[in-house]
């Protein structure tokens, strides 16, 4: 139970009557309380149920990533919460129940970095993907020094793995995926600047099949 110390103005967190009090990141807000369902659901409400469904389990596994890609966008949300957004509008493909991510729409980090030029990723033997890219250090807001991000996710697993690789002039790095040892994974790269305060957008490497 909720309890108000300064009248109807304090910050509260619990429940007074019909209305919930809590706190977000330093933001106190207040919220009616949830109704209980008294029917079954429609069919639209059971389609995005299930859109619901599918991107929150995937977003769960790369939540970190999407912490640190999405900072600039997460605007008074997760950026975990952000890259649902994005996917729920531009990657979901099938028809319910047999929805599908589509991940070479799906976007890991956002920003103003210049991206990776003319990424390609291998599958490796001993479970090394191998990712290369163009050196193109001096263009745009590219630095020699930035920071490869790269990214591999299991959709079998429902697990991902990621590693902060070598500068950007080094053009090439790996990552290490032994768990994902004969499975399908798709694969991302990225690049943060040397200082930490710039993210690239990211870009999708396509699926592999680890040996």
């Amino acid at each position: 139970m909720g309890k108000m110390n300064n009248g109807i103005l304090d910050n509260f967190s619990g429940t007074i009557g019909k209305v919930v009090g809590s706190n977000w990141r330093g933001v106190p807000y207040m919220r009616s309380k949830a109704k209980k369902r008294t029917g079954a659901l429609s069919d639209a409400q059971l389609e995005q149920q299930a859109r619901f469904a599918i991107v929150g389990k995937f977003t769960q596994s790369m939540n970190d990533l999407f912490t640190l890609g999405f900072r600039d966008q997460a605007v008074k949300m997760t950026g975990k919460n952000y890259a649902q957004s994005i996917i729920l509008r531009d990657a979901i493909t099938g028809t319910y129940p047999d929805f599908q991510i589509d991940y070479s729409k799906v976007p890991i980090s956002q920003g103003k970095l210049t991206r990776a030029k003319s990424p390609v990723v291998t599958a490796e033997a001993n479970s090394i993907l191998k990712f290369t890219w163009t050196n193109d250090a001096g263009r745009k807001l590219a630095k020699a020094n930035d920071q490869a991000v790269l990214v591999a996710y299991c959709p079998e697993m429902n697990e991902t793995e990621y590693a902060f690789g070598p500068a950007r002039d080094a053009a090439t790095g790996t990552l290490d995926v032994a768990e994902f040892s004969g499975k399908k994974v798709h694969a991302w790269i990225s690049f943060m600047s040397g200082n930490g305060k710039l993210i690239a957008n990211s870009v999708y490497c396509g699926e592999l099949t680890i040996s």
